[in-house]
């Protein structure tokens, strides 16, 4: 077909009525079909207006998606040469339809071309602008403009020194009537449909330009607008506000600031989890001396001035941010994931740990004991709420596109499809991917990918002038660095532009495991070494095991004596002998104090246990115990990552395992010890017997579906 005119309507069902009778009454001699999408319009009218126009295609979406994800779906509907994108308030004139497609085939480099528009009285709209800049933008959207209000910027930005009575390529069209090239809109992809209303036209002509088509502007071809700018009918209006919010989506996308805030993202979001964590301190160091004082008569030495507590809390700054630091709490790439609370807890452990003892050992007689014990937990819980509040900040951002990195993507079109067919939303990695490079044997260009939505911007060797014309922050790769000087140039170049370069290629996530690159042979390889994991989280897990260990066997000693002399005895429970196994080869024997039917027992039975404890046969967290000589090998990515990432550790008696919603926070924590005291280990229930004893899934703590946790 040559083309489908594709009319986005919103409460507009008059307006739209005129339009589709102008259609029919100046069609065009081409083949052509008309897509009318309305956006959950609640006026009336539109079912009259629907009955009396059956030849066209209706889309009643159930909500308002906003213009751009209108117009997409509209041209998605038909396979047409054209796309003639309106307003329901353009009135058609007679042979305008022809005169505009004439000029579009004359002008074979034009992927989109503007009419002119004509006001109700005849007189010429002013359709073309000039592109933004800071000083246009001021001038028409502060009060600036009403100082300067025939400022000789927004003269130019409105083109008023242009004769509008001839043709001329401009920078950008009103996207109330423009005719869209097919071919063009496969290389730069559809509207960008994080623009809900206003600036979707801008930022596509600006795409067109920058993929090397043209936006060009025609008299030959009029329609009538009537024009109303809803964004200037007040500062308060809704249309006002929905301009003002595409306007910094579109200096989002392509300002050059908030580009190089996106280009130096990780160190910028290091330093705000570092703001938020020292506030955070200061804050907790605050509220602990407010509580010393208040409860002041119940301690014989006065509480020194605060000007004395600076020194300390100025160290107290040094100290956690160092801590923070080398035990990778500030580490770039870890931020969108949420840490568990063993490791929050370690990090203020050793921070408490040094602090005290600094105070200690430098005999500061002014620092009151109080506050410092008080500090400490008050720490523990305002640094992990900042940890929670730097989160939700960082997702609020990569759900307004304000912090996804601007990618591309480079390699063969098959294996990226594949990539994108199974990784889902982008913006869920982080990611604002512009298109793709690859080379085109045809020379005919490359079809875009990932549902038409990521055009294809050039071949590889264009790599770098794609980079520098689309403000590209991150480049991923799907095939290994090829051999030859051009190649290299271009990597250099990259890495001097400071752009982020990833490998989707199968042996780099050995090096994101922890593997050291080396030459080997005079080869690139690989190293992974073995105990690479912190001597404080091995230590501390080996104590926290230890001190389980001694507490069941003083606290759990004289209800053994009572299972193993009266109930057992009586029939009404029984001593079961396992053997349990990992993937690390441990493989202790057990014995579990069980029920008559065979259901483990709560801890406080379990005194046999706290010798497998202080042996470190298994430990109080770690991954799912196993029977039967089983093993629960790593399949999934995540889980080979993890385990290349952990390190061996014991079978654990309860761990993230035990949850059926495995989280990182205060409540998965206490799930997890509720588990621990009433079915350790997770064994559920046992059948009578030795070593090879079965056993069966007892509800959400039982083997079933259970995966040895390797991290």
């Amino acid at each position: 077909m040559k083309l489908a005119v594709v009319i986005i309507n919103y409460n507009s069902s008059a307006d739209l009525d005129k339009c589709l009778d102008s259609l029919v009454a100046c069609a065009p001699a081409v083949e052509h079909s008309i897509v009318v999408v309305d956006n959950a319009s609640v006026d009336e009218g539109l079912d009259e207006v629907h009955r009396k126009h059956p030849d066209c295609l209706w889309i009643f979406n159930k909500e308002n998606v906003g213009y751009a994800r209108g117009c997409n779906r509209g041209m998605a509907q038909v396979d047409a040469d054209y796309y003639l994108i309106l307003n329901p308030d353009i009135v058609v004139q007679p042979g305008a339809l022809d005169r505009l497609l004439e000029f579009a085939d004359a002008h074979p480099r034009a992927g989109v071309v503007g009419p002119q528009l004509l006001n109700t009285d005849g007189s010429i709209q002013n359709s073309c602008r000039r592109f933004y800049t800071l000083k246009t933008l001021l001038l028409r959207r502060t009060i600036l403009g009403k100082i300067f209000s025939d400022s000789r910027t927004v003269h130019l930005h409105l083109m008023d020194d242009f004769d509008h009575r001839a043709s001329r390529p401009v920078d950008w069209i009103l996207g109330g009537c423009m005719l869209a090239r097919r071919s063009a809109m496969e290389r730069v992809g559809p509207m960008d449909e994080r623009f809900f209303l206003y600036f979707e036209d801008v930022d596509w002509c600006f795409r067109m330009w920058q993929a090397g088509f043209e936006v060009q502007y025609t008299p030959d071809a009029r329609f009538m607008h009537h024009h109303r700018r809803d964004s200037a009918q007040g500062k308060f209006s809704k249309s006002f506000w929905l301009h003002l919010g595409s306007l910094i989506s579109f200096y989002e996308k392509w300002g050059m600031f908030v580009w190089l805030m996106k280009k130096w993202r990780d160190p910028l979001l290091v330093f705000l989890l570092w703001a938020l964590d020292m506030a955070g301190l200061t804050a907790a160091f605050g509220i602990a001396y407010g509580l010393r004082g208040a409860m002041g008569g119940l301690f014989d030495e006065p509480l020194y001035p605060v000007s004395e507590y600076i020194p300390l809390l100025m160290f107290s700054w040094l100290l956690a941010t160092l801590t923070f630091l080398l035990t990778g709490r500030y580490r770039p790439g870890r931020h969108r994931a949420a840490r568990s609370l063993t490791e929050h807890l370690q990090q203020i452990g050793v921070v408490a740990v040094l602090l005290l003892a600094s105070t200690y050992l430098g005999h500061l007689e002014v620092i009151s004991r109080a506050v410092l014990l008080m500090f400490i937990p008050l720490l523990a819980v305002v640094t992990a709420a900042g940890g929670e509040v730097f989160r939700r900040i960082l997702r609020r951002l990569e759900k307004g596109n304000l912090s996804l990195e601007r990618t591309l993507l480079s390699g063969d079109p098959g294996r990226i499809r594949a990539w994108l067919a199974s990784a889902g939303d982008p913006a869920d990695q982080g990611v604002d991917v512009a298109g793709y490079v690859a080379d085109d044997a045809g020379g005919s260009g490359l079809p875009p990918l990932g549902g038409g939505d990521i055009p294809w911007l050039g071949s590889t060797a264009e790599m770098l002038e794609v980079v520098k014309r689309y403000r590209i922050s991150q480049v991923v790769f799907w095939d290994r660095p090829a051999s030859g000087d051009a190649t290299w140039i271009t990597l250099a170049s990259l890495r001097r532009l400071r752009v982020r370069l990833r490998w989707q290629v199968e042996d780099v996530w050995l090096l994101a495991a922890g593997a050291r690159a080396e030459v080997f042979g005079g080869a690139l390889s690989a190293v992974k070494g073995s105990g690479g994991g912190t001597a404080l989280r091995v230590f501390g897990s080996r104590l926290l095991s230890l001190c389980a260990g001694l507490i069941l066997g003083l606290t759990g000693l004289l209800p053994w004596i009572w299972f193993r002399l009266v109930l057992a005895p009586s029939g009404r429970g029984s001593f079961i002998k396992i053997r349990i196994s990992d993937l690390w080869g441990h493989q202790p024997r057990l014995t579990l104090a069980v029920s008559a039917t065979g259901r483990v027992l709560a801890l406080p039975w379990q005194w046999a246990l706290a010798g497998v404890l202080l042996k470190g046969g298994i430990a109080l967290f770690g991954p799912r115990p196993l029977t039967d000589g089983r093993v629960d090998a790593p399949r999934d990515p995540d889980s080979v990552l993890a385990f290349w990432r952990g390190e061996p550790r014991a079978p654990g008696l309860t761990g993230r395992w035990s949850l059926t919603d495995p989280g990182r926070n205060w409540a998965s924590f206490t799930a997890q010890l509720r588990q621990l005291w009433n079915d350790p280990g997770g064994f559920g229930t046992l059948g009578a017997g030795d070593d090879t004893a079965g056993m069966t899934s007892d509800g959400a703590a039982g083997p079933a579906g259970s995966r040895g946790e390797v991290s």
